[in-house]
């Protein structure tokens, strides 16, 4: 399991170049319901609303701080993540098929934000704290999770930082 939520909440808000464009950008973390839904799309089915955002927010600066706890060596504050968890509930459910009986936890999240919070703790528990990096590109910031074999990745994504600290290589070395 990757840390895509840990990973997404604690890169909001960070400058960053798209590619093609000539100055970095910031954009607010979760500045209000509709911006919040396209910021979180990837990670939450259902409309942000106003309700939902200081919540939110307070998810979005725990995973911050548990990054950069990890990035330190440094064990997270568990307490404030699992503060937050608390109305994400389980129960469990027998499915029987022609493989033979299985056993499933089924999830109910009372608000956006328990459900973030037991995921962020779900991707905790797996990830294995040195392949979470910051971009080796001075000019970018941004954390990632180095899923390769040989944990040599260095960059948070090939376009555009791979490619433009290669480019500044060759033509300081030309």
């Amino acid at each position: 399991m990757k840390p895509d939520a840990l990973v997404l909440l604690a890169n909001l808000g960070r400058p960053r170049r798209p590619p093609g464009a000539h100055i970095r950008r910031s954009e607010s973390v979760l500045p209000d319901p509709a911006t919040a839904t396209g910021q979180l799309a990837t990670l939450v089915a259902r409309r942000v609303t106003e309700a939902d955002l200081p919540a939110l927010r307070r998810v979005q600066q725990v995973a911050l701080q548990t990054t950069e706890a990890l990035l330190a060596g440094e064990p997270p504050d568990d307490g404030a993540i699992n503060t937050l968890a608390h109305g994400s509930t389980a129960h469990i459910e027998l499915a029987a098929t022609s493989a033979g009986l299985h056993q499933y936890l089924v999830w109910n999240d009372t608000t956006i934000a328990a459900g973030m919070a037991r995921r962020i703790i779900e991707e905790l528990a797996a990830l294995e704290p040195d392949r979470l990096r910051r971009c080796a590109r001075t000019e970018c910031n941004l954390l990632f999770y180095d899923t390769t074999r040989s944990r040599t990745r260095r960059w948070h994504a090939e376009d555009p930082c791979g490619w433009r600290q290669r480019q500044h290589r060759h033509r300081t070395h030309s």
